[in-house]
């Protein structure tokens, strides 16, 4: 039978061990023999093969320490038959599989690799040289620059995080907080930027507004219910110019929409309610009031205007009609008028009788001084017992008149004329 001599031993003296390098003895299924070291020394039958590279030798090694060739001639015995057959049995069987049947199955081609599709099936797919050329890398690096990856990209790729990614791209500390930010709201205050109208700002070199403005939302205090504001302020100091506009409802009552303006620690508003009403704090000011109703007698096809009477005074007006009994008629203004008891007298000022007019008779009339909302009309006739209609006019005199712009503060009488203002 042929010696084996495939790679070399290293022996020690005084050791029955044998070291391998290069060798494959478990692989070459050697089960026994004699080992032949190309040294002064003994021969060394063999005890028992513990791998490719390792045998235990029989008896020890009585030569110098070193690495030398050899030549292992086998055995020629029944036990090496034994183990030949045994390996061959179980090369055999391991070879009788599915898995080894599929590959047997392919046909070799060029520029193809084989690979498993299934549990017991297998095909060949494309293998380029490219691919061929990247698999050939040692490494990341190298299969980088196979890829044509540039070194600032390799730099890149090499960060150990997001933050320090963004450091090699050379990206600022304000644009890495602003990528940090969770939703475009935060990036919008990052930026500093005003949050989302839901319509077009105005521009400030073309002041128009091209879309319509929606103010929607809704806020109750007691008996109220009120929509979210817009407003108009002058600046943020105390006290400084606020107008609000807004809509309300008055629970049970009525809807408006008002605008407030406010001063420092005063106010007014100008409110147009649901009714039809329109409420002022202050004086109406125009060429013209005038009184627009459905005409009564063909209110579907006409209208009816009359205008108020002009007057250099903030005046009142009361009428009526009074009963002379023995010549003479008390005449109580706030009874007349529906009023309560003082009311005239806490409103006005120089109260005159304007007139009175006998309605059933030709006795001469006069009246006499009116004091605390009252007055008498008095006939020259003690008998006459006619029917007198009666008016008087005054000027008004309550705290409001005196707040006025063109009222006197302290008469509250009108102030007709006034100096134009000047134009800005």
């Amino acid at each position: 039978m042929t010696a084996y001599a495939t790679g070399t031993i290293t022996l020690t003296n005084g050791s029955r061990a044998i070291a391998g390098d290069g060798t494959g003895w478990a692989t070459a299924l050697i089960a026994g023999g004699v080992i032949y070291p190309q040294a002064a020394g003994n021969p060394l039958p063999i005890a028992s093969v513990d791998s490719d590279t390792a045998i235990t030798a029989a008896t020890e090694w009585v030569g110098a320490s070193g690495s030398y060739a050899y030549a292992l001639q086998r055995q020629d015995d029944a036990n090496q038959v034994i183990a030949n057959a045994t390996a061959l049995a179980d090369y055999i069987r391991r070879l009788d599989n599915e898995t080894l049947s599929a590959l047997a199955g392919l046909t070799p081609e060029a520029d193809k690799l084989p690979y498993f599709n299934g549990e017991s099936s297998a095909a060949l797919t494309a293998l380029t040289s490219f691919a061929r050329s990247l698999l050939d890398d040692a490494n990341a690096g190298a299969a980088l620059t196979t890829l044509g990856v540039s070194a600032f990209a390799k730099t890149l790729l090499d960060d150990a995080d997001a933050a320090a990614a963004l450091a090699t791209l050379g990206v600022s500390e304000f644009a890495k907080s602003l990528l940090d930010d969770a939703d475009a709201a935060a990036a919008r205050q990052t930026l500093g930027a005003q949050p989302i109208l839901g319509f077009s700002p105005v521009n400030a070199a073309i002041p128009e507004m091209t879309q319509t403005l929606y103010v929607k939302g809704w806020e109750t205090t007691p008996g109220y219910g009120l929509t979210r504001a817009i407003v108009l302020q002058q600046s943020d100091v105390p006290g400084s110019v606020r107008a609000v506009w807004r809509a309300q409802e008055r629970q049970g009552y009525y809807y408006s929409v008002f605008w407030d303006l406010n001063f420092g620690n005063d106010g007014r508003r100008l409110e147009f309610r649901s009714d039809g009403s329109f409420h002022v704090s202050g004086a109406i000011n125009g060429s013209a009031k005038n009184f627009l109703i459905d005409h009564p007698l063909d209110p579907f096809n006409r209208d009816l205007t009359f205008s108020s009477t002009e007057s250099p005074h903030y005046g009142v007006e009361a009428w009526g009609i009074a009963r002379l009994e023995g010549g003479r008629a008390a005449v109580d203004i706030d009874a007349a008028s529906n009023l309560t008891a003082g009311t005239w007298a806490a409103l006005t000022q120089n109260t005159i009788v304007a007139s009175l007019q006998n309605q059933e008779g030709f006795a001469r009339l006069r009246p006499g001084p009116v004091a605390g909302g009252q007055f008498e009309i008095i006939a020259n006739d003690d008998a006459c017992g006619d029917l007198v209609a009666w008016r008087v006019v005054a000027d008004r005199n309550d705290p409001v008149v005196r707040t006025l712009g063109n009222a006197h503060p302290e008469t509250g009488l009108l102030i007709p004329e006034a100096e134009k203002e000047e134009l800005a």
